[in-house]
């Protein structure tokens, strides 16, 4: 079965982007208390005359959540390689000036005095830069040193015969420039070309990024190229020939540092945006288990008297068409477990609920698959509480697209856009009506979700799924 081309890159370019968060925190931070300690130390009035020290360190609290969110918003966390030394130092500099603002305008309107000096702000705005600078510089450098080591690299494929394609080679060549390149496809024209057709370039292995040039004989982006990225969950830029003939409303991305290409995103859900999707998921989910323990307890109680076991594991899709083990609790006699509905249906002697079944939106209101226990677990939504670890592991999300069986899928022309994003507990789909609802027109909530991305559309259904839980509408 098809899987991501690179999951081990994207696990470490989110492991890479939270850990620039935390150093940021930590330098700044750092640079606030050694800042209050070298007040203390130049001064020889006792700190005391001026102000407790806990007002101080309160508001470094509150300062973490600013940092993260103002640096974001700069674009500190930028995409791979696409800021270069003097973007990276400016926005240092914007940072380091935007942390210092807002504390001096907390220290305006908290009701007692931050600063026991009015240098503590420039000290640490000094110290700030200072500390940001090196803990970027080391992340970067370790970065630098595993990419060289050959670690979390990238493989791109670049398609088009022309001198742009051989600079993009030779960047890639680079070392420590966190590529590989597998091939330059073209007519053989140039000396770098490698392989006549991309059939031929990915023969052995999908690549992450498809890189086409625009050449004389293909000037605009190739639709079999941009479909062939989207169903093998790539990546794919396009190089214009001249980027004065592009629309305004374009937004171009600098690879390698230095040459302008377009890059085609197949889901909005990218960049910060995943690294603030996961750490909420990380944290919603792990309150949820804790918090819903005792309902644990109880249900696995239950379950052990009824079924002689609490859960059961179902093989479901979730990003990049991975299969992964969906816990619930279970519902269903064990020897049913694992069957598809259909199979289920068959080996209980009910074939003919196969059709109504599926027509009333996977879902029969009396199903013989399910006794009085299992009902009550199924329309209160309590069977699903178990996917909290799934989100935990990283196996999907709080929201997203339904982790469907694979079954399901084979024979769905658009599953690669659906299968751009982790599958999720709830969706858009099933706060939409999902027991009236086509399984077609589903999958069609499910591809908006995916292109139109947003955390205000997450924590929306999040409200909307709650509000439907309680009160008990769309369940089964």
């Amino acid at each position: 079965m098809l899987q991501l081309p690179s999951v081990k890159h994207h696990r470490h370019s989110l492991v890479f982007s939270i850990a620039l968060v935390v150093g940021d925190v930590l330098a700044i931070l750092g640079a606030y208390s050694l800042a209050y300690i070298f007040r203390v130390k130049l001064s020889d009035a006792p700190v005391a005359e001026f102000v407790a020290a806990w007002p101080y360190f309160v508001s470094l609290l509150l300062l973490i959540p600013f940092i993260v969110l103002f640096f974001s918003l700069i674009g500190s966390y930028g995409t791979h390689g696409s800021q270069t030394k003097a973007i990276q130092m400016t926005r240092i500099l914007v940072g380091a000036v935007g942390a210092m603002l807002f504390l001096v305008a907390l220290d305006y309107f908290w009701l007692e005095t931050i600063f026991p000096a009015k240098l503590i702000p420039l000290y640490a705005l000094g110290l700030s830069i200072l500390f940001l600078a090196l803990a970027r510089g080391s992340l970067y450098a370790v970065r630098w040193l595993w990419w060289q080591r050959g670690g979390s690299l990238q493989s791109v494929v670049v398609v088009g015969d022309s001198p742009a394609a051989g600079e993009i080679a030779t960047s890639i060549a680079r070392p420590g420039s966190g590529y590989r390149l597998r091939g330059v496809v073209g007519d053989g024209r140039l000396k770098f070309t490698t392989h006549r057709t991309l059939a031929e370039a990915t023969r052995r292995t999908h690549p992450d990024i498809i890189i086409q040039v625009a050449t004389a004989e293909q000037p605009t982006i190739s639709t079999d190229l941009l479909r062939y990225a989207q169903e093998h969950y790539a990546e794919f830029k396009f190089v214009p020939s001249d980027v004065n003939d592009l629309p305004d409303r374009v937004e171009l991305e600098l690879f390698m540092r230095d040459i302008p290409l377009l890059a085609v995103q197949p889901t909005a859900l990218a960049g910060w945006g995943r690294v603030a999707k996961r750490g909420f998921d990380v944290l919603a989910a792990s309150l949820a288990l804790l918090v819903l323990s005792p309902v644990f307890l109880v249900i696995s109680i239950a379950n052990m008297l009824v079924f002689g076991k609490v859960f059961f594991k179902h093989a479901r899709l979730t990003r990049g068409n991975q299969v992964f083990g969906l816990y619930k609790f279970q519902t269903v006699r064990s020897d049913l477990n694992g069957l598809t509905p259909e199979e289920a249906f068959r080996k209980i002697g009910r074939p003919e609920l196969i059709a109504p079944y599926r027509a009333n939106g996977d879902f029969l209101e009396d199903d013989p698959r399910y006794g009085a226990w299992s009902r009550f677990l199924r329309s209160s939504s309590l069977d699903e509480l178990p996917q909290f670890w799934n989100v935990v592991r990283g196996d999907i999300s709080l929201v997203g697209p339904r982790a469907l069986i694979p079954e399901e899928l084979e024979g769905y022309g658009q599953k690669h856009v659906i299968l751009n994003v982790k599958a999720g507990i709830t969706g858009l789909a099933q706060i939409s009506g999902r027991r009236n609802l086509p399984w077609e027109q589903r999958r069609k909530l499910d591809i908006y979700y995916v292109q139109n991305w947003s955390f205000a559309l997450d924590i929306q259904i999040l409200l909307s799924t709650a509000w439907q839980v309680l009160t008990g509408r769309g369940a089964h």
